[in-house]
């Protein structure tokens, strides 16, 4: 695959509203979501995608834009959310606070969206925790 397929933004809106089915994320917010998805992206998969483009096939690709849908729609759910609280009941005011070492915040944002790209890239290597004999490789 050529450098020039893989062009930041990975997504733009009508493939977020079109390919991917997305509705929660407005067009005029869609690229703050988006941008934000691809660094946790990058962060996720170690910078394999911008070391290696030449190794980024279509099929991967399109996972690729795929988990950044699903990341940008995952974050902008998480940032409803108030800091803190583990859940809430608003017909009876019901809150639950989680303890301090849960999955809250800023690190529960990044948690949810790993998995919901583990959900497009899981079988990919670019999540791959290790060194990858495909992508960590130098030609």
């Amino acid at each position: 695959m050529s450098d020039s397929a893989i062009e930041s933004p990975y997504v733009d809106y009508n493939y977020y509203s079109e390919t991917y089915g997305g509705s929660k994320i407005t067009e005029a917010a869609f690229p703050s979501w988006e941008k934000r998805a691809e660094a946790v992206l990058h962060r996720i998969t170690f910078n394999r995608i911008l070391k290696r483009p030449e190794l980024i096939t279509e099929a991967i690709l399109d996972n690729i834009r795929m988990a950044i849908c699903a990341m940008s729609e995952t974050d902008f759910r998480e940032s409803k959310k108030t800091p803190g609280v583990k859940s809430e009941n608003t017909d009876g005011y019901a809150v639950t606070y989680g303890d301090s070492g849960g999955v809250n915040g800023e690190t529960g944002r990044t948690h949810e969206m790993f998995q919901s790209a583990m959900t497009y890239l899981h079988d990919t290597g670019l999540l791959f925790k290790g060194r990858s004999r495909i992508y960590d490789n130098q030609c």
